[in-house]
């Protein structure tokens, strides 16, 4: 994965990127952990089964799956634009009465 391509979505979406894990060796897999809205996410492309995956991380670490898309035919570019999807359709969790909705 070329990295400029990630950065340059993410930084799009206006959130920041707090790791980035790159394992080529390993059927391309990769995967960024980011801020935004208040909230950790963390998008893992799994190479080898073929999915791109969007998690939000809770305070404790937990993942919890948003949404996942096959990624076998989609080229750098296309894993960037689907990224900078799922980031820019992540409105701010509203808060009411000090419960998430």
């Amino acid at each position: 994965m070329l990295y400029s391509y990630l950065e340059n979505a993410i930084q799009h979406a206006g959130f920041t990127l707090t790791e980035f894990s790159d394992q080529q060796a390993y059927f391309g897999c990769w995967s960024l952990t980011l801020k935004g809205n208040e909230h950790t996410y963390s998008i893992v492309h799994e190479g080898r089964d073929g999915w791109l995956i969007f998690y939000r991380r809770d305070v404790s670490g937990t993942l919890t799956e948003l949404d996942k898309k096959e990624s076998a035919w989609m080229e750098d570019t296309d894993k960037a634009s689907q990224c900078l999807i799922w980031l820019s359709d992540c409105p701010p969790f509203l808060v009411f009465n000090d419960h998430q909705l």
